[in-house]
């Protein structure tokens, strides 16, 4: 590590990603339960590495820093999954409770209001349950444009379901 630390030496880096690649996959594997989210887990590890090499101590053991980067991201993922999953659930919840009331619009009139590159990124995100990487690739964007997108939708179909509650029976053809 300290070879790369100092010089940038892209073989030792090689040589740090042949010796950690495989055990940090296990190791976020036991913290996501998913081995796709995992293997990101550990690219983003390796990132963050690069970027934060400065921060290694050198005579420190690089095991016990790297792993606590491991850690740290598959902790980052399993929050915002969470913060994700409570979303769709605080809108499928309202979906569901103003539909029972009759003067809401169901879920396939709400997502008809979106823009369809929002759309697009919802149905692949929700309903196909498809991680960021895998809808940026299918819809030839970038992983980043693909969140920014699904923020955007998320927020648009809330105050949507607002307007429903506080104007029954009508429809904004816009939001």
């Amino acid at each position: 590590m300290v070879r790369f630390q100092t010089r940038l030496d892209s073989h030792a880096f090689d040589r740090i990603v042949s010796a950690y690649m495989k055990p940090a996959v296990g190791v976020a594997r036991q913290i996501l339960s998913d081995r796709a989210l995992a293997e990101d887990a550990v690219q983003e590890s390796f990132l963050r590495v690069i970027r934060k090499r400065h921060q290694y101590v050198p005579g420190s053991l690089f095991s016990c820093w790297f792993y606590r980067i491991v850690r740290n991201v598959c902790a980052d993922m399993l929050r915002k999954r969470t913060r994700e999953k409570t979303r769709i659930r605080e809108i499928a919840a309202g979906c569901e409770r103003e539909s029972l009331g009759g003067n809401s619009p169901q879920i396939p009139e709400l997502l008809n209001v979106l823009a369809r590159s929002d759309r697009d990124v919802l149905v692949l995100r929700i309903v196909h349950g498809l991680g960021f990487r895998d809808v940026a690739a299918a819809l030839g964007i970038s992983e980043e444009a693909a969140k920014k997108r699904a923020q955007r939708a998320l927020r648009r179909l809330r105050a949507r379901i607002h307007h429903s509650r506080s104007q029954p029976g009508t429809l904004p053809m816009a939001l």
